[in-house]
C-alpha cells in the first residue's frame, strides 16, 4: 500500500516493521489523513502474519508526533468526539497480536504522547519532551491518556501531569516510569531495532498470549486473569515450536562446555575450561591432590596460580568462591588462597559431579572443612571478605565442624 503521511516497511529477514510519521513540516502533527493512513497500515501489518514486532518513530529530529493538528482540533464539535478518532486508533494498536515499541526523538505531546502510552515499550532520546498539555487548550486528553498515563506512572504523578499541562524531559520520563530507556538521540531507532530483533527471536504465539495476558491485567478479575494465563499455556504446552525449542536448549546446555569464571578486582578476567587449567604453568599444577588434602584423589590445580593468571589489582586482600547453584561460597584471604586447590579431572577425565565436579576447591587439613566447595563456578577477586555460605545440611555442618 501507499501512503502520503506516513511510511511503512517491513524487514524481509526479521519480521520488524518500521511505521514513519512523515509530516516533518507539521512536526508530524496527527491530521486526519493521517490517523485514517496509520488505521489501514496497522490493519494490513496486523493481517499479514509475518510481523512479529513494530517500531513506530518520526520523521527528521524535531518530533515523533508533535500532538493533534491544532486547526482541525478547532473545528471537532461533540460527534467528532464520540466519534473516538484518535482514541480508536490507539486502542487498536494497542491490541496489535505483536509488541509495539515507541522511538522517540524530540516532540511526543498530546495525542504524540498518548500514541507512545499506547505502544507496549518506549525508547527516548535525550533530547525529547513529552507531556499531555490539552487542558491549556481547553480540552483534556482524550485519547487515553487518563487511564494508559496513571498505569504506569501512578494516579498521583499522572494527575499532576494532566492538570498542569507541564512538558518533562527524557530524565524526568525515565525516573517516574513514562519511558523504558533513555539513549542518546542519535541511537533512539538503532536501540529500538535491537529490542524489536529480541523479541522477533522468541516464540511468536508465545509473545502473542503474553501481551494479551498483559494487556488484560488491568480489566478482569484475578480468577478470570489466572483462566485465561493457563488457558494460553495449555496452548503453548501443546505447540510444536515450544518442544523444538525446549529440546535445543536442552542438548545445548548438555554439550556447553563447563567453564570456571574469574572475574573481579583483575586485569584479566577469564572464563577457564579443564583444558585452559591445564595449560596454567606446571608449577601451579598438582598431579595427585592427595598430595595436599590427603584421602581426596584428582589433578589440580593451586589456587594461587589461577589468581595470578587473572592479574589482581593491587590492593586485592580477598577471593570469593561460589557454587553453580548459589548455595555455597567461600571467602578467602590471599593468605588462604595461597594454600587451596582446584580440583578439575580424575584419571585423565573431567572430575565427575558427584565428586564436586566439574571444579571442587579444596583447602588442606587444619582448614574448615565447610569451605571446601563443591561445584565451584565463580572465582571474584575483592577488597574485602564476602562471607562464607556452607552448603550442607545442619546435621552434616554440626559433624564436620565436629560438634
Amino acid at each position: 500500500m501507499t501512503y502520503e503521511t506516513i511510511r511503512v516497511e517491513v524487514g524481509p529477514d526479521d519480521g520488524v516493521a518500521l511505521l514513519t510519521f512523515d509530516r516533518p513540516q507539521a512536526r508530524n502533527a496527527l491530521n486526519a489523513a493521517m490517523v485514517g493512513e496509520t488505521r489501514r497500515a496497522i490493519d494490513d501489518l496486523a493481517a499479514r502474519g509475518d510481523v512479529k514486532a513494530l517500531i513506530l518513530t518520526g520523521a527528521g529530529e524535531k518530533a515523533f508526533v508533535s500532538g493533534a493538528d491544532i486547526a482541525e482540533l478547532r473545528d471537532r464539535d461533540r460527534l467528532d468526539a464520540l466519534r473516538r478518532i484518535n482514541s480508536g486508533l490507539f486502542r487498536a494498536l494497542e491490541a496489535l497480536p505483536f509488541p509495539t515499541i515507541a522511538a522517540i526523538r524530540g516532540f511526543a505531546l498530546g495525542g504524540g504522547c498518548e500514541l507512545a502510552l499506547a505502544c507496549d515499550l518506549r525508547v527516548c532520546g535525550e533530547g525529547a519532551r513529552l507531556g499531555q498539555p490539552e487542558v491549556g487548550l481547553g480540552i483534556l486528553p482524550g485519547a487515553g491518556a487518563c487511564y494508559r498515563l496513571p498505569r504506569l506512572v501512578g494516579p498521583g504523578v499522572a494527575k499532576e501531569l494532566i492538570f498542569t499541562g507541564r512538558v518533562i524531559d527524557a530524565a524526568e520520563a525515565r525516573a517516574i516510569g513514562l519511558v523504558n530507556r533513555v539513549v542518546p538521540d542519535g541511537e533512539v531507532l538503532d536501540v529500538a531495532r535491537a529490542i524489536a530483533a529480541e523479541i522477533a527471536r522468541n516464540s511468536a504465539l508465545a509473545v502473542r498470549l503474553a501481551k494479551s495476558a498483559l494487556n488484560l491485567a488491568h480489566e478482569g478479575s484475578t480468577d478470570a486473569l489466572q483462566a485465561f494465563e493457563c488457558t494460553a499455556q495449555a496452548v503453548l504446552f501443546e505447540d510444536e515450536e515450544k518442544r523444538r525449542r525446549m529440546t535445543a536448549f536442552l542438548e545445548k546446555r548438555a554439550h556447553r562446555r563447563p567453564t570456571l569464571a574469574v572475574g573481579g578486582l583483575c586485569e584479566a578476567p577469564a572464563e577457564l575450561g579443564r583444558e585452559e587449567l591445564a595449560r596454567l604453568p606446571e608449577a601451579e599444577q598438582v598431579p595427585d591432590v592427595g598430595a595436599v588434602v590427603p584421602g581426596k584423589k584428582g589433578r589440580a590445580v593451586r589456587l594461587a596460580g589461577v589468581l595470578r593468571a587473572a592479574r589482581p589489582a593491587e590492593d586485592v586482600t580477598h577471593v570469593a568462591l561460589s557454587s553453580s547453584d548459589g548455595k555455597a561460597r567461600a571467602s578467602l584471604t590471599l593468605e588462604e588462597a595461597a594454600h587451596a586447590v582446584v580440583v578439575y579431572g580424575l584419571r585423565d577425565q573431567p572430575l565427575p559431579e558427584d565428586q564436586g565436579g566439574p571444579f571442587r576447591l579444596l583447602l588442606p587439613p587444619g582448614g574448615d572443612a565447610c569451605r571446601n566447595v563443591k561445584h565451584v563456578a565463580r572465582v571474584e577477586l575483592a577488597r574485602e571478605a564476602a562471607g562464607d555460605l556452607c552448603g550442607h545440611t545442619p546435621e552434616q555442618h554440626a559433624k564436620m565442624r565436629g560438634a
